[in-house]
């Protein structure tokens, strides 16, 4: 319902689209496997103004909410026990960002893996023809066997 009411405001605003995103499996099990990867392979990286940054916007919050709004606590604290987090919020989103663009740049790489193996194959085709007709389709040489380029 909120989608479908927020749209046409923000469409009115900024000229872009909105995706829904939703999910079945537990909380801290999805933002856990999503980060976990890409923090293993070192792959995360915090300017220190972000972290700056964390710190000074969740302290406009009261009390414990301080820490627990924070970014970096979110990120230190949670584990795969439901409810391990107070707030997970500003962890939720970045796992989302992550999903995004872990899954983008796999495309990317498939995408290029895919052209790759063409070009080889293209590559294999012509040597294969030009071993068989006695030159490559590509060369103007005459050629003795079938008489012709």
């Amino acid at each position: 319902m909120f989608l479908a009411l927020f749209s046409p405001v923000l469409q009115k605003v900024h000229r872009c689209s909105i995706e829904e995103v939703r999910h079945s499996t537990q909380k801290e099990r999805r933002i856990i496997e999503t980060i976990e990867p890409v923090l293993a392979q070192h792959r995360l990286v915090f300017t220190p103004g972000l972290i700056n940054e964390d710190y000074r916007s969740a302290q406009a919050y009261e009390g414990d909410n301080r820490f627990t709004k924070s970014l970096i606590y979110q990120l230190t604290r949670i584990t795969l026990d439901r409810g391990s987090l107070k707030h997970d919020d500003r962890l939720d989103a970045l796992s989302m960002a992550m999903g995004y663009w872990t899954e983008a740049m796999a495309r990317d790489q498939d995408r290029g893996i895919a052209q790759e193996k063409e070009e080889a194959l293209m590559k294999d085709l012509e040597e294969f023809i030009g071993w068989t007709i006695g030159s490559s389709p590509k060369s103007n040489k005459w050629n003795p066997i079938h008489g012709r380029n």
